[in-house]
């Protein structure tokens, strides 16, 4: 794998010591300090101190480039941040630091990360700095598990479909995001679970998803193998319609393991070739999957009501789909292909002035 990490409260451990400079300079300053906010620096760019404490731009800056890079400077790693990654990349995977310190507020973020790096012995393959976004980062660099103490980071980057684990504390978590409070921890987690990653279809993969929606379609509803022309010409049917199609690619076997499709008919749209292999049930991978799915239709279409048909012995996925918020209808008001043993479900996305 390609793992990415986060430095600051992550291979570190600095958040009380940095708010408790930050408040020592605002009292310095004769700031009134705003004990209402307690948020993370969601935005990665020191807004948090600007909103907590009232610095002007020019005593951020100070803050950041002196109070902050001599704390981070002196601190030391977290537990077990040394040896878990020495033996994630003895075991062959890549570990690429990516960090929201930036040229804005420090005169070379990439030499300040770097000798605290290497002052620590700790490995990496690539070091990248200027990352206030992390997530397009992740995408670029083809990153296929994300390490941070940010929620919003995580939250941000599980959106893109990749997995992440979050270190800290709160246990005020998204539910697709693993938190865990120690190194320990996180390498148990990489060698004990399955890491998916969800990505776009393309055609490296078209043999291989014809196999997997025909093995599902006969595991989970009986149906004979077949040639079916939609997952035949994925591109056509759906990516070209401005629909789109997903799959979960288990990330040391690089099989797929997970399918969800949109059929794109401009005011509504179709669910379509859903399934996660039997094996890999109970992983939260169908929830992710359609997270990505909803959210996609919801901010890059038209589309305000979704269909869908799903086998009638199918109990677990009628339960899922109206745990998220699909209701069962008796007869459909579309034309849509569907086997005599479906039911049918719908959802609202939008409202329609």
């Amino acid at each position: 794998m390609i793992i990415g990490i986060d430095i600051d409260n992550t291979l570190t451990n600095v958040q009380e010591e940095l708010n408790e400079a930050a408040y020592n300079y605002a009292i310095k300053l004769g700031k009134e300090i705003d004990s209402s906010v307690i948020s993370e620096d969601i935005n990665n760019n020191g807004s948090f101190y600007k909103e907590k404490f009232k610095f002007s731009y020019d005593e951020l800056k100070y803050f950041l480039k002196e109070i902050m890079e001599e704390i981070i400077n002196r601190a030391e790693p977290r537990a077990g941040v040394i040896e878990t990654i020495r033996k994630l990349r003895e075991e062959g995977h890549k570990i690429y630091i990516i960090t929201a310190r930036d040229s804005e507020f420090h005169d070379n973020p990439y030499c300040l990360s770097k000798n605290w790096l290497d002052k620590n012995k700790i490995e990496y393959d690539k070091l990248i700095v200027n990352a206030r976004k992390k997530a397009p980062v992740c995408i670029q660099e083809n990153v296929d598990l994300f390490i941070d103490d940010q929620l919003n980071n995580c939250i941000e980057i599980t959106k893109e479909g990749i997995q992440t684990i979050r270190i800290s504390c709160d246990k005020n978590n998204s539910e697709n995001i693993v938190t865990v409070d120690n190194w320990k921890q996180i390498y148990e987690y990489i060698q004990d679970k399955k890491v998916i990653k969800i990505v776009k279809y393309n055609d490296t993969y078209k043999q291989e998803i014809c196999t997997f929606i025909n093995e599902c379609m006969r595991v989970f509803i009986n149906r004979p193998y077949k040639e079916r022309p939609d997952i035949s010409n994925i591109n056509n049917y759906y990516i070209k319609c401005k629909g789109n199609f997903w799959l979960a690619i288990d990330v040391e076997s690089k099989n797929i393991v997970g399918s969800i499709a949109l059929e794109n008919r401009n005011e509504y749209g179709i669910l379509k070739r859903f399934y996660v292999d039997s094996n890999y049930q109970r992983l939260g991978i169908g929830k992710r999957l359609y997270e990505i799915f909803e959210s996609y239709v919801r901010n890059q279409t038209s589309i305000s009501k979704i269909y869908l048909a799903c086998g009638n012995i199918l109990k677990e996925a009628h339960n899922f789909y109206t745990k998220n918020g699909f209701v069962q209808i008796s007869n459909l008001d579309i034309d849509m292909h569907y086997a005599e043993d479906d039911d049918f479900f719908i959802k609202n996305i939008k409202i329609v002035e």
